[in-house]
């Protein structure tokens, strides 16, 4: 497979993680990189991804939680338990809630948008 760049290739290390419900880690500049290519493998099943972020449980349950703006933090934190398969705590629903609700607010300021900021107080 080839990817366009490495924000790319680590959602799809990202999604195959939570497709298999494995912990994966990235290791940034490994000196042994892949030599062979084991297909099979017998990892437990786990419960603790942290690949599973904000960023991505954002994407996941932005029209749910944009749907249901009043959505209590207990019931995110069970949504994401039943349908992504990962425990998650409360920190991580709060964050992806108020990031969901900046966003439909316009309140949400990306990289970009703080650029331009920059620019045009400079000229």
């Amino acid at each position: 497979m080839l990817f366009k760049d490495s924000e790319q290739f680590k959602s799809a290390i990202c999604k195959y993680s939570m497709c298999c419900r494995r912990e994966l880690k990235i290791i940034m500049n490994e000196p042994n990189r892949v030599k062979s290519f084991h297909d099979e493998h017998n990892y437990c099943v786990s419960f603790r991804n942290k690949m599973v972020n904000v960023k991505v449980i954002v994407e996941h349950f932005e029209s749910t939680i944009g749907d249901h703006p009043k959505m209590k933090l207990r019931e995110i934190q069970r949504k994401v338990a039943s349908e992504m398969h990962v425990n998650v705590n409360m920190t991580r629903c709060r964050r992806a809630k108020k990031m969901v609700k900046d966003k439909l607010a316009g309140n949400f300021v990306t990289p970009l948008t703080l650029i331009r900021r920059q620019n045009r107080v400079t000229m």
